[in-house]
């Protein structure tokens, strides 16, 4: 090394040595950070081996409490039954109800935003949780929709009446929903047989005997201060126009809700039937409701089919509906009055003039024999 490469090193000498003195730290702090995480990956280590037994005692306790409800917990089958279950775990397991109301899409086929395009539109169900939503879908499939026509266009809106949960049908639509959905949940070893809520449903059809709806009106007297009493104002003559009013029709179908014995509780009327075995035997329940058809409010004799009625069994059935709207159910029904904010409404399912029960198929001929070719559109483009 000559003197000049003697005078530069010493020159340099300082940074150099600043450098190692760097590089020394940095090799301390890597060491100091690699012990430190050789002790966290101890640490998850042991906190992971103590997750995997913690799951292993959940999942072990999980089998013991299954085993446990199949052993002591009776088998569900009554629609009460499953229904109370899955309203005890569904916080737990279904809190947004979205399980319940894909299963009952499942069931039905019905799509809750491709029924309403026009709230769809406005993203009314977007929003919305399962429970919500299957509260639409129950509408639709039991026809407890009502629409009305948006001002300044040819599109409706839609309006959901309450469901009635008092007949055959619905109790083994929510019977077979719960069943389905629990089972989907993992609870399938305590339900009760399958054919309690599939077989027989299927066996099941509905079939409904359409009538004429009469009314009369009578309103409140106003309060004034006469010395005598003042005449009372004349009944008011409604027809089925008028009385698809939604507070009317409310206090139609509650009233029919009132009229109801415990007797009737299975087979509604068909409880009090006396005519042929075969129509007995056919026919498993009638119940007598509402439905609002083109405006209209019709009475509707709702009944439950094991098998399909023959001509003459058909006409023995809706000779036996008209006879209770006439003399039997119907008699008291229409003497006691329904109170509205309108005044106090009878209501008859019966008429002596113009009177017909048609069955479904009959009301659709009447009615396209009937109908304007410009009928309003439902749903579309929300503006």
């Amino acid at each position: 090394m000559g003197l000049r490469d003697m005078l530069r090193a010493i020159r340099e000498y300082p940074a150099v040595h600043a450098e190692l003195e760097t590089a020394r730290f940095e090799l301390r702090q890597a060491r100091q950070a690699l012990e430190k995480s050789e002790q966290d990956r101890e640490s998850l280590s042991f906190t992971l081996e103590e997750q995997k037994d913690y799951t292993k005692f959940l999942s072990g306790k999980a089998e013991a409490l299954q085993e446990a409800l199949t052993e002591f917990c009776p088998r569900l089958s009554m629609r009460e039954e499953l229904k109370r279950f899955y309203d005890t775990i569904s916080p737990s397991l279904d809190a947004s109800g979205f399980t319940l109301y894909r299963m009952a899409k499942e069931l039905t086929g019905i799509d809750v935003p491709s029924c309403f395009p026009y709230e769809d539109n406005r993203g009314l169900f977007e929003e919305m949780d399962g429970h919500r939503l299957l509260d639409w879908l129950t509408a639709v499939r039991f026809q407890a929709v009502d629409w009305n026509i948006i001002p300044g266009t040819t599109y409706e809106s839609a309006t959901l009446r309450e469901v009635n949960t008092s007949t055959p049908e619905y109790q083994a639509f929510e019977r077979q929903l719960y069943g389905k959905v629990l089972s989907r949940l993992g609870f399938e070893n305590i339900l009760g047989p399958e054919r309690d809520a599939g077989a027989i449903e299927s066996k099941v059809t509905e079939l409904k005997l359409y009538s004429p709806l009469s009314a009369e009106l009578t309103e409140e007297e106003p309060v004034r201060d006469w010395i005598e009493k003042p005449e009372p104002f004349p009944p008011q003559s409604l027809t089925g126009d008028e009385l698809s009013a939604p507070e009317l029709r409310a206090a139609i179908l509650k009233g029919i809700e009132d009229e109801q014995a415990p007797e009737e509780a299975e087979r509604g009327l068909m409880a009090y039937f006396d005519g042929s075995d075969a129509v007995n035997e056919k026919v498993v329940s009638f119940f007598p409701s509402v439905e609002e058809v083109d405006g209209r409010l019709y009475g509707v004799a709702v009944c439950q089919l094991k098998e399909a009625l023959t001509p003459s069994e058909m006409e023995e059935l809706k000779e036996y509906c008209t006879s209770q709207y006439a003399d039997g159910w119907g008699e008291g029904y229409e003497q006691r009055p329904r109170r509205t904010s309108y005044g106090e409404l009878y209501v008859s399912f019966w008429q002596a003039k113009d009177f017909f029960i048609l069955t479904k198929e009959e009301m659709e001929t009447v009615r396209a024999a009937s109908r304007s070719p410009h009928q309003p559109k439902r749903g579309g483009e929300a503006r």
